[in-house]
Formats: C-alpha cells, sequence, structure tokens
C-alpha cells in the first residue's frame, strides 16, 4: 500500500454562525503522519463579533474526522464504523458543551478504510458542540482557544487521539465606568438563646459621594446555639458596583432551673421510699426530671436531688431536698428463769416482731444473765434501727447444787519417806473439779495406810467426804559389782572388783565378793548375794573380767642405705622383748627390696597363752646402680657420599643384667669428609643412673684420575692447544672402591681462569663457568666421565681448568692457545 504524507488539521464546523467550507481547503505542513485527524476547516476562527457589556452569546460548531487518503487502514487510521468520542475545554469567559449521547460522538461509516473515502473526505457524520461567550464590563478586543480532542479505536483495537484547536474572538463596549461600594453588616458578639430565630444584625453599603444606603439582611444557623451568620448584597445600579459583605455572632446557652419537691415526713415501711418530684424550667423548655434518693429506705433524714445536664441550647442545674423517715413500734414478749445451780449462765428469754411479722429480735438486749446462786434481775431493751425503743427487768433464780469426793491410791514401795500415793477430786454440777487434801495414817513402813479427803462445800455446791487404804511393799535392791581394769597378766592373784548394794531409804553399802580362775589369763569370774531386811528385798549379781596378755615388743635394725644390685636385699635383724621372757630373734619380710627405692621390711610374733603379739615395721633406701654408655663407630675410613652418613651404634651396661642399645645416636660434622662425631645419651630408668657415650669415624674423600688424554697433567706441563678448538676432558672418580656414576651424585662444576703464561705471575679473576660444548656426561663403556670444552679463539693465552666435585676433590690442567 502506497501513502501520501499530509496534514491532518482539524475540522470545527459552525452550523449557524460559522460554516465549513471544504473545497480550496488551506492546510500547514506541520504534522506528517498515516492516518486519520479530527482536521480544522478553512474558517480557522469563530468571530462572535462586537457584544454589549455583560451579555452573552453562543456559537453552535460541528466536528468531523478528515481522511488521509488511506486504503487496508494502519495503527494511525480509526478502524471502519469505529465511535469517535469528541470532548472540548476552554477558559472563561468562554465555556464549552460537546452534546450528551451520540450528539457528542462521530460514527464512521463501515466502509471507512476503504476508497469511498480518499483523501481529505469528511466524515458523513459530526458531532456537536456549544461555544459560550460571557462578556464582561470592560471595553475592548479579546481572543480566547476552544481546544477539542477525540478518542477512538484503530484497527488493533488500541485507542488513538486526535487533538486540535480553534481561536474565538470578540468586541466589548463602550461600557459605562460605575463607582466601587462597600458593604457593611454589623451584628452583636453574642446573644442568649431565646428559642426563637434571632436576627440581630444590620447591613449598609456605602460609595462615593456620599453614597449609603440600609440593605436588607440574610440570616442562617441563627435559632440554636452556636455560631450564626448574617449577609447583605447590593446588586449595583448604573452608576455603583455591585459589593456584598457578611458578619458572625454567637448564641450562647439559655440558663435553666432545676426544683425537687419533697412532703415534710412519711413512716418507715421497710422499702424505698421515693415521694418527690423534679422538674426543670428555661426558655422553651419545660420538662420532668428523674430523682435520686439517698438514704430513703431507713428511719431517719433522707435526701431527694435531681439533675439536668443541659443541652444543646440550655445550661445544666441542680436541685436537692430533704424528708424525714419515722420510726415504727414493734411487739416484744420477754420472760425469766428459776433454777438448780448447773455452771451454765441463765438469763432472760424473749423475741420481738416487727412489720408485716417481721422477726427483729436482733434488736432484743435481754440484760443480764446469772451463772452462781442465788442469780438477779434481768434489764432487757428493745432498740432496732426503724423502730421506737422499749425495755423492762425480769427475775433470774439459781440454787445451791450437790457434791461428790473421788478418792484414788495405788499401791506402792517403801522408799523410807512418807507415801502419799492418793489422789481426791470434788465434782458436781456446773463443772466443779478440784483437788482436795488428803490426809494419811501409817504410811511410811512396809504394810497398810490409810487416806481421807473432806469437802468442806462452796457458794453453789453443797459438802462431801472419802476414805480409803492402800499397800506399801518392801522395796527392791540392786547389787551391782564393779571391776577395774583393764587387767594383764602377772602371774599371781588378781582381785579388781567391788561389791555394792543400794536400795530406798538410804540403802548403800559395798562388800567383798568371791573371785574364781584370777589369776592366769583370760576371763575370771566374781560374784555376791544380798539377804535383805525388812523393808527391802534380797538381790545378788555375778559377772567377768578379762585378764589381758601381757604386751611384748619388736625391735628392728636396717642399714641406712644399700645400692641395688639386681638381687633382693635382706640386711635387717629383729628381737622380740617381753614380761618373763629372754630376748629373742625372729626373720624379717621384705617388700620392693630389689629394685632402686624406698624398700620395706617388718617382722612379727604371734605371741602365747599369757602374752599379745607384736609386730614391728621399717625400711631402708635402695640407691640407683651407676650404668656406661658405650658408642661403637666403624675404624675404617667411609668414602664420602654427599649425605649425612650414620654408621655408629650404642649401648649401656649396667648391675641387674641392664645391656641394651641406646638411641638415638646424634652426629656432627657426619656428611663432608673429615672426622665425624657420634654420642649417646641413657637417661637412666627406675635402678640406673643415666650416662653418656660418644665416638668419631672418618669419611674419606673421593679418588680423582684424569685428566685422561689428550690432556697431560702435571704442575709444571702447559698443553698447547688450538684456538676456538674442543678439548674432551676425561676423568673418573672413585668412592673408595666403588666407581661414581651418577650425574647428581657427582655434582661437578668446572672453572676455567685466565692465567698469565707465566707460572710465576698471579692469576686472574675467573673468566667463566662452563661445561663445555656439550653436557658432561658417563661414558660406561670406558668407565669415564666426559665434559668437551671449547678453548678461546685468541691465540697465545694461558688458561687453567679446574673440575671439583660434590666431596670438594678437584683435578686442573694448563693449558695455552695458539
Amino acid at each position: 500500500m502506497k501513502f501520501r504524507s499530509v496534514v491532518l488539521p482539524f475540522v470545527a464546523v459552525a452550523t449557524s454562525a460559522l460554516l465549513v467550507s471544504i473545497a480550496g481547503a488551506a492546510y500547514a505542513d506541520n504534522v506528517v503522519i498515516d492516518g486519520d485527524a479530527i482536521a480544522i476547516g478553512t474558517q480557522a476562527d469563530i468571530d462572535f463579533g462586537t457584544l454589549t457589556c455583560g451579555s452573552t452569546a453562543t456559537e453552535q460548531v460541528a466536528v468531523y474526522v478528515q481522511s488521509n487518503g488511506h486504503q487496508g487502514g494502519g495503527p494511525q487510521v480509526f478502524a471502519d464504523a469505529a465511535v469517535v468520542d469528541v470532548t472540548a475545554a476552554t477558559l472563561a469567559p468562554l465555556s464549552v458543551t460537546v452534546a450528551s449521547g451520540a450528539a457528542g460522538d462521530i460514527t464512521l461509516p463501515a466502509d471507512w478504510e476503504g476508497t469511498a473515502y480518499p483523501n481529505t473526505a469528511l466524515s458523513p457524520t459530526g458531532a456537536t458542540a456549544v461555544v459560550t461567550l460571557t462578556a464582561g464590563n470592560a471595553s475592548g478586543d479579546f481572543t480566547g482557544t476552544v481546544n477539542f480532542s477525540a478518542v477512538g479505536k484503530n484497527v488493533n483495537g488500541v485507542n488513538i487521539t486526535r487533538s486540535d484547536s480553534i481561536t474565538v474572538r470578540w468586541k466589548v463596549g463602550p461600557c459605562n465606568v460605575a463607582t466601587a461600594t462597600t458593604t457593611t453588616v454589623s451584628c452583636p458578639a453574642s446573644i442568649v438563646y431565646t428559642g426563637s430565630p434571632l436576627t440581630p444584625c444590620t447591613a449598609t453599603v456605602t460609595g462615593e459621594g456620599g453614597f449609603s444606603q440600609t440593605l436588607s439582611v440574610t440570616h442562617a444557623a441563627n435559632s440554636n446555639v452556636g455560631t450564626a451568620t448574617a449577609a447583605a448584597a447590593f446588586a449595583g445600579d448604573a452608576t455603583h458596583k455591585p459589593s456584598s459583605g457578611d458578619a458572625t455572632f454567637q448564641i450562647t446557652k439559655a440558663s435553666s432551673t432545676t426544683t425537687v419537691e419533697c412532703p415534710a415526713s412519711v413512716t418507715y415501711t421497710g422499702s424505698a421510699l421515693a415521694p418527690c418530684t423534679a422538674t426543670v424550667t428555661g426558655a422553651s423548655l419545660t420538662q420532668g426530671l428523674a430523682t435520686t434518693y439517698l438514704d430513703n429506705t431507713n428511719a431517719g433524714t433522707a435526701t431527694a436531688s435531681a439533675t439536668y445536664g443541659g443541652d444543646a441550647n440550655h445550661t445544666g442545674s441542680t436541685d436537692a431536698t430533704t424528708f424525714e423517715i419515722l420510726a415504727a413500734a414493734a411487739s416484744c414478749e420477754v420472760t425469766g428463769y428459776t433454777g438448780e445451780y448447773d455452771g451454765d449462765a441463765h438469763g432472760a428469754t424473749g423475741w420481738c416482731t416487727g412489720l408485716g411479722g417481721a422477726d427483729v429480735s436482733a434488736g432484743l438486749d435481754l440484760g443480764e444473765s446469772f451463772t452462781d446462786v442465788p442469780g438477779g434481775a434481768a434489764h432487757w431493751s428493745f432498740d432496732q434501727a426503724n423502730y421506737a425503743s422499749q425495755s423492762g427487768s425480769v427475775t433470774i433464780g439459781i440454787d445451791r447444787a450437790a457434791s461428790s469426793i473421788s478418792l484414788l491410791c495405788s499401791d506402792t514401795v517403801y522408799t523410807g519417806a512418807a507415801q502419799e500415793t492418793c489422789s481426791a477430786t470434788v465434782t458436781g454440777a456446773g463443772g466443779l473439779s478440784a483437788n482436795v487434801a488428803v490426809t494419811y495414817t501409817a504410811n511410811t513402813d512396809a504394810g497398810t495406810a490409810t487416806a481421807k479427803a473432806i469437802y468442806d462445800g462452796g457458794l453453789n455446791h453443797k459438802a462431801s467426804e472419802a476414805s480409803t487404804t492402800f499397800e506399801i511393799a518392801k522395796a527392791p535392791t540392786t547389787t551391782q559389782i564393779t571391776c577395774t581394769g583393764p587387767n594383764a597378766y602377772t602371774g599371781t592373784e588378781i582381785t579388781p572388783c567391788t561389791a555394792r548394794v543400794t536400795g530406798a531409804g538410804g540403802l548403800d553399802e559395798n562388800f567383798q565378793p568371791s573371785y574364781a580362775d584370777n589369776v592366769a589369763a583370760g576371763t575370771a569370774s566374781v560374784s555376791f548375794p544380798y539377804t535383805g531386811d525388812a523393808n527391802h528385798e534380797p538381790s545378788q549379781d555375778a559377772t567377768t573380767f578379762v585378764i589381758d596378755k601381757a604386751s611384748s615388743s619388736i625391735t628392728l635394725t636396717c642399714p641406712a642405705t644399700v645400692v641395688f644390685t639386681g638381687a633382693p636385699h635382706t640386711p635387717c635383724t629383729a628381737t622380740v622383748s617381753a614380761v618373763g621372757l629372754a630376748d629373742f630373734a625372729v626373720d624379717v619380710s621384705y617388700v620392693d627390696n630389689t629394685g632402686a627405692g624406698s624398700a620395706s621390711a617388718s617382722a612379727s610374733w604371734a605371741g602365747d597363752e599369757n602374752h599379745v603379739g607384736s609386730t614391728v615395721s621399717g625400711g631402708f633406701p635402695i640407691a640407683k646402680a651407676p650404668s656406661a654408655t658405650v658408642v661403637t663407630c666403624p675404624t675404617a675410613a667411609i668414602p664420602f657420599t654427599g649425605s649425612a652418613i650414620t654408621p655408629c651404634t650404642a649401648r649401656v651396661t649396667g648391675a641387674g643384667g641392664l645391656d641394651q642399645a641406646v638411641s638415638p645416636v646424634v652426629y656432627a660434622d657426619n656428611t663432608s669428609v673429615g672426622t665425624a662425631t657420634a654420642s649417646a645419651v641413657y637417661p637412666g630408668d627406675a635402678n640406673h643412673l643415666g650416662s653418656t657415650g660418644s665416638a668419631s669415624f672418618e669419611i674419606s674423600a673421593w679418588t680423582l684420575n684424569g685428566f685422561y688424554k689428550p690432556v697431560d697433567m702435571g704442575s709444571a706441563v702447559l698443553n698447547i692447544v688450538k684456538g676456538g678448538s674442543t678439548v674432551p676432558l676425561k676423568f673418573t672418580v672413585l668412592a673408595g672402591a666403588t666407581e661414581v656414576t651418577d650425574p647428581a651424585t657427582l655434582a661437578a662444576s668446572f672453572v676455567v681462569k685466565g692465567v698469565s703464561c707465566d707460572p710465576t705471575d698471579a692469576t686472574s679473576d675467573d673468566l667463566l663457568a662452563t661445561t663445555g660444548g656439550t653436557t658432561l656426561r658417563y661414558d660406561a663403556s670406558a668407565h669415564q666421565w666426559i665434559q668437551n670444552w671449547q678453548t678461546p679463539k685468541t691465540a697465545g693465552k694461558c688458561y687453567t681448568v679446574v673440575m671439583t666435585t660434590a666431596d670438594g676433590s678437584h683435578l686442573s690442567a694448563q693449558f695455552k692457545t695458539k
């Protein structure tokens, strides 16, 4: 499809004063797009002409869609049958209104995208809009702009927007010039609510030349409490401009009065009494209130009150008053008491009945209660809240009660003192329980004793008495044998015991008992019988005591110290001493008596029939034995290897069969050629002291042979060679009798030094270090090393070649170039 680039302006067509002319339309080439646009026609503005001051005029405008000569549609083309919504906007004094509904939309034909609508063709129908102008009072020429916009969907269903604007022109005037005015509204600061609308404000308009007149005032929110408003307006006239003014004032709450009314008194009923009424009054206010009571049930002064909390237009108020609640009468019945003393308190009995048969006895005080003989008068009273008080008296009579004595005795045993084993108790009504004194006859020695008790009576009880007998038996005795100890065997009779007899009445005597088996060590017997007397029973005792064996002792003698030998040490002696026996020796036992350290020695004797055994222990120290450490190394020299050489061994010997290897063996100077040393340390053990040992061995240098032909050797020999030629340096190296064939082990280095051809001259500094033209190699078939050296090219120069091996040995030869 082929498109042309054209300007798509907006079309605004006036259907009345403003006409649309399509033919010969002129476009400004400012926008080049492919698609549809809202276009403006040849009449590029709306001209309202000249308007009178303050007048209003309208113009109706039609809006169309203009084709861009398209076929086939595109993203910038409205779709077939699309509904394009038109809107418009402007600024005062202009206003614009697009018709509602279908009149405000552009409905495109179903073949809009086809050839029926070529370039610049307009849609068959358009949208209508009305532009309104309100002229002011200022004269002059004026312009404005109305902006149109249209939105519709393209072939892809996506909204696209097209917009343009049209200029509006008009003239106003000439207009007459009016002077300014001022409208003033005056109100009081506040006024009290009355229940009716309040209109306290006035208004006046003033202007130049003494212009002044009164205006009517409009009030608002002027009935209830709050902020009220007042406003006035001057419409203006031919010579005065309009003006307006406003003001506010406060409507404040009116007061209220609360009144409570009650009767002077009412009678107590047992229920809450509410005889009062309450009323509140005020501006446009009269209503009843709920009454609140305090202390309005019981007899006394009650309080009634009411409170009005106020409302939107009235302040609150309160009132209170009192009334009396009178006491009621109760019915009371009270009786006295007559009876024998029983220990209880006795008084009047009775009850009181109140309103409705209610029991109000809680208010009845029955007066005094009496326990003892003869009683008395009880004075009662009634005093109950809400009831009238009452009082009176009745008689309480009490007579003496009988008493009874209980006399109890227990048989007893003679003690040497008067026996009083009885107790007497008098009992009676009312909890009488008291001890009564007892008198005795024949109540000290063993036999029959007599007891008697008498109660003389008391305030509330009559007198009574009682008597009985009891037995006093002989007192028991105790015979006790006491022996001292311990008692050791002495070879003679041992009598360490005493018999003591004790009993009631001060009996306490000592006697010598009889013995058996009381010489030899072991158990001895002792006994004693007591025959008794008129007041004491007989008794006896027997016991034993032990004759202990005599003690013994052992003396253990050991040396101050011994030295470890590997065999058990038995250096101690033991001697037993005991009463009646001559000293004699016993065997000694040992523990830990072989190894170095603390050895234990002990000796025991089991004893005999008359002597206890004994035991003794001691000890002696076993000191560590010395040791000898010997290091053994080869006597023959060991060839240099380039590594540390460790050919030695070490052993330690000592008492008790000590003979073992010692490690580690520590070496010094055991890598390079020369004398190496080896040493070992034995730290000692539990039985031996430590020791050290050392030895040495020789590390011999390698044997170097060469250089071989074609090189001649000797300190005075000078090999003549051609400058720049290659000289093979051939040699062999022996480590002892073993040929060195490994380059790494050999570690040979070559140094070539420039020297004076006069052997007496000093040599020069090293010129270079070289391996020659090829790497040092070993020829296994010839059993020799070969290093090719390329001589310097300058003729007439003298050189010394020095080859050094890893052990520090070297070969050297002298050369002169020709």
